[in-house]
């Protein structure tokens, strides 16, 4: 069974050039199967590796669904600014905030702190402009920060704004804040915060059309695992888990979901029941699988933590109905304090790749993406980000939740 021992970060620096090219693992042969132990890849571009056969992909017959298998990457736009600013100044990059009417770029950031210095989780904060209009509204993470855009699904600028800050009923404003490339705005409330109820929502979002097939049997194992993992790191947490499966348009169904409940073994059996089938065009009804997950749940009014997880390998249809569909469940993804987490698998393409990069800025979260590292799977497209570690994919999630859920302290009351 293939294992890789050593991780070492992909490069896919710029230059930005359309060739790739990547150093091949050191793979040693031990009882028939490889052992990777190093990996560097430049460039953009698609590049397949780590497969047996002579290219052809392992399959569920040569490589038994278990967790631990799929290898994954992580990247976090809002922590490497000044790449992705560098990146949306290449026509070739910024033709897609055009293509999906996403522009993440008037970026306003602000770190809230309680009167004894202790970040201010689960804080609602708006972004209003001139004419009060509310621009943007989000929730503090677990350290006490908030990403709020101005107008952000227009090419429009809004500089005259005031962040409003609204905590146990009172509200504080904070004039003339600065975007973030002149840096953080820091506030500070004259009194001290509660800490958020321990509370966790997680939300599986997956594309189940006939393209996942070559991933899901090993989706579901890496997720029960991540469940797992979770309830047993963090005893005393209130964990609810919900899953939505989708398809599109004339398939058997559209979208099929069990909702959030802290049964955490509902969700488990609904995840093990279903099968990849259908699809046949490339778009899926993701709007369609995000209003299920995030307009159609309960979602914990205070909690440290909510996510939900995308994963596929198709975009969204690309009318626009469907963007518009889109923008709303991202604002009110934000607004909720739910992180939108994109997983992209094998057959995600660059205009998908940025896509959930914008859905990731917009709502304070990152983007992961699948790597060919298990060798599970058709190849993945090489994501246009810097250096990055891969890591299993079930330990990588447990890694996120964990770190959503943690504070600086560990919330010292």
């Amino acid at each position: 069974m293939k294992r890789i021992h050593y991780f070492v970060c992909g490069i896919a620096f710029f230059s930005l050039a359309s060739c790739s090219s990547f150093e091949m693992p050191n793979n040693e042969m031990v009882n028939d199967t490889y052992e990777i132990t190093t990996l560097v890849a430049r460039g953009d571009g698609e590049i397949s590796i780590g497969n047996d056969n002579n290219g052809a992909s392992i399959s569920q017959e040569h490589l038994g669904a278990e967790a631990g298998t799929l290898t994954a990457g992580e990247w976090n736009d809002l922590s490497n600014w000044n790449f992705w600013e560098s990146l949306m100044q290449k026509e070739m990059f910024f033709e897609y905030q055009s293509y999906w009417q996403f522009f993440p770029t008037q970026r306003y950031s602000i770190l809230i702190e309680d009167k004894g210095g202790l970040p201010v989780a689960d804080c609602m904060v708006k972004l209003l402009g001139e004419n009060q209009d509310i621009l943007w509204e989000a929730k503090t993470s677990n350290v006490g920060v908030a990403e709020l855009w101005a107008q952000p699904f227009s090419e429009e600028k809004n500089l005259k704004n005031t962040i409003v800050i609204s905590y146990n009923g009172k509200e504080y404003s904070l004039d003339k804040p600065t975007t973030y490339t002149r840096g953080v705005n820091n506030f500070k409330l004259p009194i001290r915060a509660s800490i958020p109820q321990n509370n966790a929502d997680i939300m599986f979002v997956v594309d189940a059309t006939g393209s996942m097939e070559d991933e899901i049997a090993y989706l579901k194992k890496e997720l029960e695992d991540v469940v797992a993992q979770v309830k047993i790191n963090q005893p005393d947490l209130t964990l609810q888990i919900g899953s939505v499966f989708y398809r599109d348009q004339g398939d058997e169904y559209i979208t099929r979901s069990t909702d959030l409940s802290a049964n955490t073994d509902l969700a488990i059996d609904f995840i093990n029941q279903q099968s990849a089938d259908g699809g046949g065009d490339y778009p899926e009804a993701v709007d369609a699988a995000l209003i299920e997950a995030i307009d159609e749940q309960k979602w914990s009014k205070s909690a440290k933590t909510r996510i939900v997880f995308l994963m596929l390998d198709a975009p969204p249809h690309h009318d626009n109905k469907s963007l518009r569909k889109l923008q709303k469940m991202i604002r009110k993804s934000a607004a909720n304090g739910i992180k939108l987490i994109p997983i992209a698998s094998s057959g995600i393409d660059k205009d998908t790749e940025f896509l959930m990069r914008f859905f990731a800025l917009a709502t304070n979260g990152s983007y992961v993406f699948m790597t060919d590292h298990s060798g599970v799977g058709n190849g993945h497209v090489e994501p246009t980000v810097g250096e990055y570690k891969v890591e299993y994919l079930n330990e990588l999630l447990t890694r996120i939740i964990t770190q959503s859920i943690q504070s600086p302290g560990d919330w010292v009351e």
